[in-house]
């Protein structure tokens, strides 16, 4: 990947789930922000509910109930979304309301509207369970963005892990652009660990964990020549003795109280699912409190969802 490959990387489509709670007010305040940041030239907020016909016994106590569900919510969330997105908003908003399963409905909205972002919501306290946003998260055939209920309504501090990789690269650009709009610091960091058979070396664990973060400086250096990263930003490089990347990656978010972090990882893909990355996916279930902003190549899952759609 080279300088061109990163600045065509591009958030011109959004897509955002909400579920008529309190948190869709997060969810919208968030997304308003993010789309400034990024440049979304469009984003499509999307209601799926399990059903749109109202019963009986409402019709016959309220015969003068005409205007149907889906355009009484159409008009509720119009309403609600306009007092963040206003006339001058450079980005257009679109707003969906349908019935069915959410999540077949939302990975097929992703791939018919070419959605490059989808945003959804993480809840800890607030009513409904959060299990659309985490199966989600898993089957998502591009970035994603998890918003907890306490997001922050400003971005200070952006973590970004890295592993030296073609999607940290992703994932450096999109913070950078973000950082760029918000004046947020960047935190660079890389996690390592002493490789278990270093006894046959003769050198102590301390000693060869010098000899591992010698190697991720030399790494990090030659990250940004090959990627032509042109603004080094500093990286902080963590030993995590367990193993535990996501453990330790976490852990080092909330003592630098960073307000968001942005990760890249690669989709793969098996018979029964697909995952969003070993480290990410340790994430979404450890951190509840920071927004994640899952960073991957559009369309890398695509092959599955289309199987899983039968399009």
């Amino acid at each position: 990947m080279n300088e061109q490959d990163l600045s065509n990387q591009h958030f011109r489509t959004a897509l955002a789930g909400l579920d008529l709670t309190e948190m869709d007010d997060h969810i919208i305040r968030y997304a308003a922000m993010m789309c400034r940041a990024l440049s979304v030239e469009k984003i499509v907020f999307v209601h799926i509910a399990k059903s749109l016909e109202l019963p009986q016994k409402v019709l016959k106590e309220y015969p003068d109930l005409l205007a149907p569900l889906d355009e009484s919510i159409h008009m509720d969330l119009q309403k609600k979304i306009g007092s963040f997105f206003d006339a001058a908003s450079n980005t257009e908003v679109i707003i969906e309301v349908k019935e069915g399963d959410p999540i077949e409905k939302i990975l097929r909205l992703t791939k018919i509207k070419e959605v490059d972002l989808i945003l959804m919501g993480r809840k800890r306290s607030l009513k409904g369970s959060g299990i659309v946003s985490s199966r989600i998260a898993r089957k998502s055939p591009c970035s994603l963005l998890l918003i907890p209920e306490n997001s922050p309504h400003l971005i200070s501090k952006i973590m970004v892990p890295v592993d030296f990789s073609r999607h940290s690269a992703l994932a450096v650009s999109c913070a950078g652009h973000i950082s760029a709009a918000t004046e947020a610091e960047l935190f660079f960091t890389n996690v390592y660990k002493v490789p278990s058979g270093y006894h046959a070396t003769g050198k102590s664990y301390q000693e060869f964990a010098s000899i591992m973060e010698h190697h991720a400086h030399h790494d990090y250096q030659d990250f940004l020549v090959r990627h032509q990263l042109t603004k080094e930003v500093p990286c902080s490089y963590l030993l995590s003795k367990d193993g535990d990347y996501a453990e330790r990656l976490y852990q080092y978010s909330r003592d630098i109280k960073a307000d968001l972090i942005v990760l890249g990882s690669r989709g793969r893909t098996s018979a029964a699912v697909v995952l969003i990355g070993s480290l990410a996916e340790k994430l979404t279930y450890l951190d509840h409190d920071i927004p994640l902003f899952i960073v991957k190549e559009k369309g890398e899952n695509m092959g599955f969802i289309q199987a899983l759609m039968r399009v």
